[in-house]
């Protein structure tokens, strides 16, 4: 039996989605995690520069929860269609999807590093004043 290469496309893409779905709901905890440490180092100290410095790797948390909240929409998005494709069992994977879903794994790559880049600044951040 010949299977047709859009299925293939298809399920790849799917699977690829469900990772990075479960990956970016890790990543909000974390940085929800990562707020919430620095808001306690923030409470309990006044000098300027520390606090400034909180100040700085909240927003960067701030917009790290950004992209990844974007990153998910289009997610979502994504596999809304495929669940259209699947009902009528068209599956029509063509090269406007694949560069979609090309873009995504690209933006995916960033916010991952982004998310590791965030991970390492706080935790050094929080050996440096704890």
């Amino acid at each position: 039996m010949k299977t047709n290469p859009d299925v293939f496309k298809f399920e790849v893409c799917h699977h690829e989605n469900i990772k990075w779905g479960e990956s970016l709901m890790f990543y909000a905890e974390e940085a929800d995690y990562f707020k919430k440490l620095l808001e306690e180092v923030s409470d309990k100290n006044t000098d300027a520069s520390l606090l400034e410095e909180v100040a700085q790797l909240k927003q960067t948390t701030q917009e790290l929860k950004d992209q990844l909240y974007h990153l998910a929409l289009g997610i979502i998005n994504q596999e809304k269609v495929f669940a259209e494709y699947a009902k009528g069992e068209k599956f029509l994977f063509d090269e406007q999807m694949e560069l979609i879903h090309q873009r995504q794994q690209v933006a995916f790559d960033q916010t991952e590093r982004n998310f590791l880049r965030n991970k390492k600044a706080v935790y050094n951040f929080l050996k440096k004043v704890l």
